[in-house]
C-alpha cells in the first residue's frame, strides 16, 4: 500500500516536473483586450495555466487519501514548497499518514540541484535505518533509465510552477459550476474530467512511454477534477480524484498560497543520507526506486 501511495506521489510531482508547455498554450488564444467577454471554461482553464505559469514560485497545503485498496485505506496531509528561479526546486513533505486506521511515519521529497532526496519508513529499512534520507541522482538515474534529465529539468524552469492546471486543459467537459470562497478569497468553481493518455500524449517522446508505466503502478486512467480560480486568474485550491480502478480511488487536494513569495529548500545534512546507487551497488543490484 505504501508502494502504490509512494509510486502515485511519485507520478503526480514527475507530470509536475515533466509535463511540456504546449498545454498552456491554450491560454494565449484567449483576448485580452475583450475583458467583458464571457469565456467558456476550457478558456478560463487555459488562461489560468498562462497566467500561473509566469509565477516562479508558490506553497500549497495538501491531503492525500486513498480508498477502497484491498491492504486498507491510507490519508495524508502535509505541505509543499516550489520554485523555478534560481534554480528549479521543491519539497513534499506529509508530517502525517494514516494506514488501515493506524498512524504512521510520514514521507518527505526534495528536489535540491541534481539530486532527488526522500525520506520514508521503507527506505529508512533499505539503507539500514541509520540514516534516513536516501539521496537519488538524477543524472545516474537518466542513464540508467535513458530519460534525457537536463531536458526535463529546462522544460520544468520554461512552465507553469503549478504543472496539475495544465493538465486541466486536456478535458473535453470542462464547466462552470458557480461562485464560491476559499479562505477568505472569492473564486470561480470549475469541474470536469480528463483521460491521463491525453495528458501524457504532450509530453516528448521520451518520456512517455516511463510515464505509460507508472499508470501502470499506479492503475490511474482519468481524472476528475474541482478547480478554484480566483479574480487573478491564479489557482486557490484544485480538486482531482483517480475514477475506480482494481487498487481503488485516490484524491488528492491542493490549497495554493503565497504565489510568488521566497521559499527555503535545502539539502538534508549530508550526515543524515545513504546514497541510493551506492546502497544498491552494495546490496549486488542496480534495480531503481523502491515502488517505482
Amino acid at each position: 500500500m505504501i508502494r502504490r501511495f509512494a509510486a502515485g506521489a511519485a507520478l503526480a510531482t514527475g507530470l509536475a516536473l515533466s509535463l511540456t508547455g504546449c498545454l498552456g498554450d491554450a491560454g494565449k488564444s484567449v483576448d485580452d483586450a475583450g475583458k467583458g467577454l464571457k469565456l467558456t471554461a476550457a478558456q478560463v482553464l487555459g488562461k489560468a495555466a498562462e497566467k500561473t505559469g509566469q509565477v516562479d514560485s508558490f506553497q500549497a497545503d495538501m491531503t492525500m487519501q486513498m480508498t477502497g485498496s484491498t491492504t486498507g485505506d491510507m490519508s495524508a496531509n502535509g505541505t509543499m514548497q516550489y520554485r523555478t528561479k534560481p534554480d528549479l526546486a521543491y519539497s513534499m513533505n506529509f508530517g502525517q499518514m494514516t494506514v488501515a486506521g493506524k498512524s504512521m511515519s510520514g514521507m518527505e521529497q526534495r528536489l535540491v540541484g541534481r539530486n532527488m532526496y526522500m525520506k520514508m519508513p521503507m527506505l529508512t529499512q533499505l539503507g539500514g535505518g541509520s540514516k534516513p534520507w536516501i539521496k537519488i541522482s538524477l543524472d545516474e538515474l537518466g542513464a540508467k533509465s535513458g530519460l534525457n534529465i537536463d531536458e526535463l529539468l529546462q522544460q520544468s524552469r520554461q512552465m507553469d510552477p503549478v504543472q496539475n492546471t495544465k493538465m486541466l486543459t486536456a478535458s473535453k467537459d470542462a464547466r462552470e459550476v458557480g461562485k464560491e470562497t476559499i479562505d477568505g478569497v472569492q473564486t470561480t468553481h470549475y469541474t470536469g474530467t480528463y483521460r491521463m493518455s491525453d495528458a501524457i500524449s504532450k509530453l516528448s517522446p521520451e518520456t512517455q512511454e516511463a510515464y505509460r508505466k507508472s499508470l501502470g503502478t499506479t492503475g490511474t486512467q482519468a481524472m476528475n477534477f474541482d478547480l478554484w480560480v480566483d479574480g487573478r486568474q491564479l489557482p486557490r485550491q484544485m480538486t482531482m480524484k483517480s475514477l475506480q480502478s482494481e487498487g481503488g480511488t485516490m484524491t488528492m487536494t491542493m490549497k495554493y498560497r503565497d504565489f510568488g513569495k521566497p521559499v527555503q529548500i535545502t539539502e538534508p545534512p549530508a550526515s543524515e543520507v545513504t546514497d541510493f546507487g551506492q546502497l544498491m551497488n552494495r546490496l549486488g543490484s542496480g534495480g531503481g526506486l523502491p515502488g517505482a
